[in-house]
């Protein structure tokens, strides 16, 4: 991964992360009056990155463009105590509301407070819920694919929770508060990633632990989202803060660690009843953020400038079992007998076979050889005979195949993401990331 050296040299030309929140409030006294001119500084507890205004005359403030995070603000004010209140969230496209209060004093003295950890949305009337890191980073997702967290929102129904998509982003097939499947829009840092002519998303999956939160809103969201009728699931991603930080992990499937399922049990077949099937998934990735900074010449506080980035690979090879009702050897030769049994598998009741040519059934259920079409003879070698001995219901055909695909084939986009954050806005670039299917034989597990 290659990251250009006029990034590093212009941060601040370049926009990472579109979707921002708000701190918003009102500076009051212990009689009610609003405080004016009182001085307020927000600074995010990631990378110490700060922020100042004053109050109006009417006593507010707003911080309009915050990345999201945890924030500590700070009132000064003559003749006041100073005010400090930490932990203070701020989610993607929502602005976050406080009523202070400043109690008289000298500026020396300090009034803490901790924010709560439950904070409720005042200024809009939207419905949705945040997914935040720790939730995504606790969940197990069957190939680590985001788009499932949606489900944990009331109102999303349809999809798969446990689907096995590891290389495509999808859509997620959700119905939000009844909608068409393909009336949802989804978001990458604000940025659209649905295709507007067939609905369906335009990426491949991105790493998960590049995800700070998941935001699902299903409905009266503000029209400023727009694009769609139903749901937005809103993905906002992480960027570097003040201390380095990373991870180093290798995501793991083995079919050696598997037991046969109910099905393969059932077959006649010895490399099919003896073994699950042959599996194999390898998801190794890294993640590493922190500041950009000369010790003693640039960015020494290490609050201005700060990256991170994440590389993730996908490797797997599989052997699919598949199952089926084709016709029976005798059907073939036109002898549908066996359909007059009432408990016959294929229907479990009598079904007669008309000559369509009078009208009355073929005595027996049997076709006669001469009135058989030799096209829908050959086309009926086209289906697969039924495997010798297997029977579940009216499914009598069980074979196993072994998933091919293009190697070295490139996700798009990549999964990784590059980002470099500066104090006033943040900023990014996408760096390169493959993912690669070998082919060949699959070795049966031991």
């Amino acid at each position: 991964m290659r990251l250009p050296l006029a990034a590093l040299l212009l941060p601040a030309a370049l926009v990472a992360q579109f979707d921002q929140g708000q701190i918003a409030g009102l500076v009051r006294d212990s009689s009610e009056a609003v405080v004016s001119g009182a001085s307020v500084t927000v600074q995010r507890l990631q990378n110490r990155a700060k922020q100042a205004i004053t109050s109006s005359a009417a006593g507010s403030f707003v911080f309009a463009s915050l990345p999201v995070g945890l924030y500590e603000i700070a009132i000064e004010a003559p003749g006041f105590k100073r005010y400090v209140e930490t932990g203070i969230k701020v989610d993607a496209a929502t602005r976050t509301s406080l009523n202070i209060t400043l109690q008289i004093g000298a500026l020396t003295e300090t009034v803490s407070v901790t924010a709560s950890t439950v904070q409720i949305q005042e200024e809009t009337a939207q419905i949705g819920r945040v997914v935040e890191a720790k939730q995504i980073t606790d969940l197990a997702l069957n190939g680590r694919n985001p788009i499932n967290l949606a489900l944990m929102k009331a109102g999303v129904v349809g999809g798969n929770f446990n689907s096995f998509n590891p290389d495509d982003l999808g859509t997620g097939g959700f119905s939000v508060n009844g909608g068409r499947t393909t009336g949802n829009n989804i978001t990458l840092d604000g940025v659209n990633a649905v295709r507007t002519r067939s609905g369906t998303a335009a990426l491949g999956v991105f790493n998960v632990d590049t995800i700070q939160e998941v935001q699902i809103l299903t409905a009266t969201y503000p029209a400023e989202f727009g694009r769609v009728s139903d749901g937005q699931i809103r993905f906002v991603t992480k960027s570097g803060g003040s201390d380095f930080h990373g991870s180093l992990y290798h995501f793991l499937r083995n079919s050696a660690l598997d037991a046969n399922s109910w099905t393969r049990n059932q077959s006649p077949n010895p490399a099919e009843n003896s073994r699950p099937a042959p599996f194999r998934f390898n998801q190794p990735g890294y993640t590493i953020g922190g500041p950009v900074f000369l010790p003693k010449t640039f960015n020494t506080d290490r609050s201005r400038i700060f990256f991170f980035v994440s590389q993730e690979w996908v490797r797997f090879r599989r052997e699919q079992t598949s199952t089926g009702s084709t016709p029976s050897l005798a059907m073939r030769r036109g002898d549908f007998s066996e359909l007059l049994s009432a408990t016959n598998p294929f229907f479990g009741r009598v079904r007669i076979i008309n000559d369509p040519l009078s009208g009355l059934p073929f005595p027996g259920n049997l076709i006669p050889t001469n009135r058989t079409s030799p096209n829908g003879l050959a086309l009926l070698r086209a289906f697969p005979e039924p495997t010798p001995g297997f029977q579940q219901g009216n499914i009598n055909w069980i074979t196993s195949l072994a998933s091919t695909s293009t190697p070295d084939a490139t996700a798009s986009p990549s999964p990784g993401k590059t980002t470099i954050t500066s104090s006033s806005a943040p900023s990014a670039g996408t760096s390169t990331a493959w993912a690669k299917f070998p082919t060949g034989p699959i070795k049966p597990a031991r």
